[in-house]
């Protein structure tokens, strides 16, 4: 053991940067199999570049990251649209060998061509499609034309292959009023899940939706206790939304870090690895990278560098006052 920006952590033996799985905390990664997307929408987290690099994790390189992460329960794959891979199938069956399978999808043609296939169907745990208003306009309008109605058929065919399946949604300032409905959508649609995210305006969002970000205390009045309101007809309906800033609710941890905890990773197409799900825009932030098999700590100006022990988190500023989060932070109904 040795301290690290002032919290005890397990190191690398000395004379080696590189890092076992065991020395972290992870119950799942992440895998962004390809920087390819159908879709543009205005308050993607990623950057142009990064949806413009027009990159896809080898199917080798998926594998040697997956026999590497044998202690994580699960594998999230995601993109851009992760169907969009060339080997899509392959991947999915190569990660189901060792790990339970999730994917993230924004219901693409792709994807629902991919779940036609008996074998991928049966190698997915569960699915999350990605809704964010429960109209067809307001969807639309943020994830262009046929976006609502991809979504829609898509969560019609997981029904029919009876996998289960979540909706991700992040709130934006235009769709605020419609948030209550989005909790009865997400549970008429038959959602196990709704995994709700506060909109951070970084990457695409940054430069395309700056005006959508939800100011921490509507975030409180029109999310947080809208959900801890809200009774669910559907006792196997569960409601996970970020909390975003520090009110004193439950879930609440200032001092919790992914970064300084090692409690997550995110595996890009290029190498870059985070810990950091809000950073994943700058891969020059990455504090580690994965060669020839193995992961290993980046030095300079990194996401590692950046967490110093503090309360609070550290990438995101104040604002109005109140103690900004980890996204990791969450409330659940």
């Amino acid at each position: 053991m040795t301290e690290l920006l002032g919290v005890p952590t397990m190191r690398p033996e000395a004379g080696s940067d590189s890092w076992d799985a065991n020395a972290f905390k992870l119950n799942s990664i992440d895998l962004y199999i390809t920087s390819f997307c159908n879709r543009r929408c205005t308050f993607c987290f990623l950057s142009d570049a990064f949806l413009d690099g027009r990159e896809r994790m080898p199917v080798e390189m998926v594998r040697s990251i997956v026999a590497w992460a044998e202690p994580a329960d699960e594998v999230t794959i995601l993109g851009g649209e992760p169907a969009l891979h060339p080997d899509f199938a392959e991947i999915v069956g190569l990660a189901s060998a060792r790990h339970r399978v999730r994917t993230v999808t924004n219901g693409s043609r792709r994807f629902r061509a991919a779940l036609a296939d008996p074998a991928v169907a049966a190698a997915l745990s569960r699915v999350a499609v990605s809704i964010d208003a429960p109209t067809d306009e307001s969807m639309d309008r943020l994830r262009g034309r046929g976006a609502f109605a991809d979504a829609v058929a898509t969560i019609r065919q997981l029904q029919d292959a009876g996998i289960p399946y979540d909706i991700n949604c992040t709130v934006v300032r235009s769709c605020l009023a419609e948030f209550p409905e989005m909790l009865a959508f997400a549970e008429r649609m038959g959602a196990q899940r709704l995994n709700v995210h506060w909109y951070s305006a970084v990457g695409r969002g940054r430069l395309h939706a700056a005006g959508e970000v939800v100011s921490p205390a509507d975030w409180r009045t029109q999310v947080l206790e809208v959900v801890r309101r809200y009774r669910p007809p559907r006792p196997d309906y569960v409601v996970d939304v970020e909390l975003s800033y520090a009110y004193g609710l439950p879930g609440e941890d200032r001092d919790y870090c992914a970064v300084r905890d090692r409690a997550n990773l995110q595996f890009l197409p290029s190498g870059a690895v985070f810990s950091c799900g809000l950073l994943v825009e700058s891969e020059s932030r990455s504090a580690y990278e994965w060669r020839s098999g193995t992961l290993y700590s980046r030095a300079g100006d990194t996401e590692l560098s950046r967490a110093h022990d503090c309360t609070g988190c550290p990438f995101r500023s104040s604002d109005d006052g109140y103690t900004p989060l980890c996204i990791y932070n969450r409330l659940m109904l």
